[in-house]
């Protein structure tokens, strides 16, 4: 890779997550796959509007973190922020106070597209007090694992369950999004192991786990069993699922030209729904890449060019009650311009209206919500904002 494309993947791996980006309303996605000749034209997102008035601005929660690749609000724990560091801590932050509550700073690689990179909670975590992360560690390597907080609010070591280990054959494109479907399954982005074009194929290899989302019941006895949800995925960034319509929004960072946001329902008992890559970049059809045998591959719903942005941070849809011009948007952004978009969800799996916010985030790594389903967002320069009404 040139050393352009290298700054841009160390860029989309600094931010993180399981909860992200999106637009417009695609072909395919009305529940079929897009026939490969149907896909490109209709996906929309490029040359969005700027809004005429700012929705939001933003102000400052907190400020000096180390690298911050994402933010969560825990259940059951409505008065703080819970935000992961690439260096390997998890920090829980409420009423200005910092409390550090896991430190795998010595079991953590950091550098580029490596770290701390996505958080979960158990949706019983108020009663079990049971949280999962996704980090690389000393070889490069991900890992997944679950920890249990003792009662003075820190993770036990000695409690650690290693849930899924997956060799990484490069240092980037380790994805890392970890979020909680509805049936209480746990999902985890996997990146398609680096490199350019998926040289190896592995995010269309049916037998690998890179390139791919997956999904475990952690509650069930026994090992934990993963099993294939979407295929051919390049890196995605931030999964987000809509507790409203049990549908998954993936922010797929691109390769040269493209950034995709990716609608897809959660469908566990059909067969693995396939996201193109690297048979298709965005809305680009790509020759260096096929799909697997018999496949057809999902349209994205939003797009966008490079001549915009670089690397794209999935975020959610705003249900929260301060920002008038923001309810029921979903919300994502560029990581290296700190370009904004919103767009609205439309049913059928499509999208519309959609625009570039007035307001920048420079270095963006996470849009989430807090506790109250207000908006939060995590910097790479260390800082945790809030979304508040503009003035």
């Amino acid at each position: 890779m040139t050393t352009h494309r290298l700054r841009r993947a160390a860029a989309a791996a600094v931010v993180v997550a399981a909860l992200g980006g999106g637009a417009l309303a695609a072909c395919g996605r009305d529940g079929e796959e897009a026939r490969d000749g149907d896909r490109a034209a209709r996906v929309p997102g490029r040359d969005a509007p700027v809004a005429a008035q700012p929705s939001f601005r933003l102000t400052g929660v907190a400020r000096g973190l180390v690298r911050p690749t994402g933010v969560a609000a825990a259940p059951g724990d409505p008065r703080a922020l819970w935000v992961t560091e690439q260096t390997g801590r998890l920090v829980r932050i409420a009423g200005g106070r910092r409390t550090t509550v896991l430190d795998l700073r010595d079991e953590v690689s950091v550098g580029g597209e490596r770290g701390l990179l996505g958080l979960a909670f158990h949706p019983d975590f108020a009663r079990n007090r049971r949280l999962f992360v996704d980090y690389t560690n000393r070889a490069g390597d991900t890992r997944v694992v679950e920890y249990r907080l003792g009662r003075d609010g820190r993770a036990r070591p000695d409690g650690a369950r290693t849930l899924l280990a997956v060799p990484q054959p490069e240092e980037n494109h380790n994805g890392g999004a970890l979020a909680f479907a509805l049936d209480g399954r746990l999902l985890v982005g996997m990146g398609d192991g680096g490199g350019a074009f998926d040289r190896g194929d592995r995010a269309q290899d049916p037998r690998q786990r890179l390139g791919k989302v997956l999904a475990a019941d952690v509650d069930a006895p026994g090992d934990v069993r993963w099993e294939v949800l979407l295929t051919g995925l390049r890196n995605p960034w931030r999964i987000w699922v809509d507790p409203a319509l049990n549908e998954l929004w993936i922010g797929d960072v691109g390769q040269d030209a493209t950034e995709e946001v990716d609608r897809v329902l959660y469908e566990p008992d059909e067969p693995p729904k396939n996201l193109g890559w690297p048979a298709w970049e965005g809305d680009r059809l790509l020759d260096a890449g096929r799909l697997a045998e018999g496949a057809r591959a999902v349209a994205p719903v939003a797009v966008y060019g490079h001549d915009e942005g670089c690397s794209v941070t999935g975020g959610l849809i705003y249900r929260g009650a301060a920002l008038d011009a923001l309810r029921e948007r979903y919300v994502y952004a560029d990581f290296c311009t700190g370009t904004v978009w919103s767009l609205r969800p439309r049913p059928a799996l499509a999208v519309a209206d959609v625009r570039r916010e007035a307001v920048r985030i420079p270095q963006v790594t996470a849009l989430a919500a807090d506790a109250r389903g207000e908006l939060v967002v995590t910097t790479a320069a260390g800082e945790l904002l809030r979304a508040v009404a503009p003035r």
